[in-house]
C-alpha cells in the first residue's frame, strides 16, 4: 500500500463511484418556482438536500448518459492522483516557509473564513435590500453546509492519512481524517454559487474560482492533505454549489442558466478518442 494502485486505493475510487454515481450533476430536480428565501429556511432545505443526496444511488431515476459522462473522467483522474500522490509530494521542496506560508493562505478556505463571506453576502443583501445578494449568501451557506457533511462523512469513511502523519504514506483506514480536502470542497461550492448566480459577470467567476483554486493549492504546499484529497474534495464542493444553485434559485431568476452542456462529453472517432467540456 506504499507505492503504486494498491487494493485499499481500489476500494476508495469504488466508494467514490458509488457516492457520486448519482451526483448533483445529474439532479433531475427542477428549481422551484415558489422558494422559501428566509434564513431559518437553511436547516431545512440543507436536510432535504442531503436526504436526496445520499439516497439518490438507490434511485434508478439517477443514473443517465449525463451520469457515466462525468464518473469516467471523475474516477480516471482520481485513480491516476490517488497512484501518484507521494510522487507529486515529493516534488514540492517542502521547506518549513512553504509549509508556513502556504498555511497561511489556506486559513481563507477555514470554515469561519467561508462562512463569514456568505453571512457577510446575505447580511448585505438584508441591509440593502438586494434581493439577489440576500438569495447568494442564503444558498452559499447552504452549499457550505453540504460540502462539510459530505466531507466529513467521506473522511470518518476512509480514514486516510496526511502527508505529515506517521510515515507519510498516505494509507486509507490508518485512523486520519486528510480525505477529502474538506478546505477545498468548502471554497469551491461557495466559489460556484457565486459565480452560477452572477454568471454575465465574467470577473466574478474568474476571481472565486481563482481564489478557490488557490486555496486548494495551498493544502498541498502546507502538506495537509495529498493532491487527489484536493482534487476530489474540490469536484465534490464545485457540483454541490452548481447542484445548490440549480436546485433552489428560481427559474426565473437571473443567473439561473445551468444547462446541462456543461456536463462532460466524451466521444470516439475514427481518429481517436477525446474529452470535451462546455461551459
Amino acid at each position: 500500500m506504499q507505492t503504486g494502485f494498491g487494493h485499499p486505493r481500489l476500494i476508495a475510487c469504488g466508494l467514490l463511484a458509488t457516492l457520486f454515481a448519482a451526483s448533483p450533476s445529474s439532479a433531475q430536480t427542477p428549481p422551484n418556482e415558489q422558494e422559501d428565501t428566509g434564513l431559518r429556511s437553511v436547516p431545512l432545505h440543507v436536510l432535504k438536500d442531503e436526504y436526496k443526496f445520499w439516497t439518490s444511488p438507490l434511485r434508478r431515476g439517477s443514473y443517465s448518459a449525463h451520469t457515466f459522462q462525468f464518473l469516467v473522467p471523475f474516477l480516471a483522474i482520481s485513480g491516476a492522483l490517488l497512484a501518484t500522490d507521494r510522487r507529486i509530494a515529493e516534488t514540492l521542496p517542502n521547506t518549513s516557509d512553504q509549509t508556513r506560508w502556504s498555511g497561511r493562505v489556506s486559513q481563507a478556505g477555514a470554515s469561519y473564513s467561508m462562512a463569514g463571506i456568505a453571512a457577510t453576502t446575505y447580511l448585505v443583501g438584508r441591509i440593502t435590500g438586494n434581493e439577489r445578494a440576500k438569495k447568494t449568501g442564503l444558498l452559499s451557506m447552504e452549499a457550505f453546509g453540504h460540502a462539510h457533511i459530505a466531507t466529513f462523512a467521506i473522511k470518518q469513511i476512509t480514514n486516510r492519512g496526511r502527508p505529515v502523519d506517521g510515515n507519510g504514506h498516505g494509507g486509507f483506514w490508518r485512523g486520519g481524517n486528510s480525505f477529502p480536502s474538506g478546505h477545498s470542497a468548502s471554497a469551491f461550492a461557495v466559489a460556484a454559487v457565486f459565480a452560477s448566480e452572477y454568471r454575465e459577470h465574467p470577473m466574478v467567476a474568474i476571481t472565486s474560482y481563482s481564489a478557490a483554486a488557490l486555496i486548494a493549492a495551498s493544502r498541498s504546499g502546507a502538506r495537509r492533505h495529498w493532491m487527489s484529497d484536493i482534487f476530489v474534495g474540490s469536484s465534490a464542493g464545485f457540483f454541490l454549489g452548481r447542484f445548490i444553485h440549480r436546485r433552489h434559485l428560481p427559474a426565473t431568476a437571473a443567473g439561473n442558466t445551468i444547462q446541462r452542456k456543461w456536463v462532460p462529453n466524451i466521444g470516439v472517432a475514427g481518429s481517436g478518442f477525446g474529452v470535451g467540456w462546455h461551459w
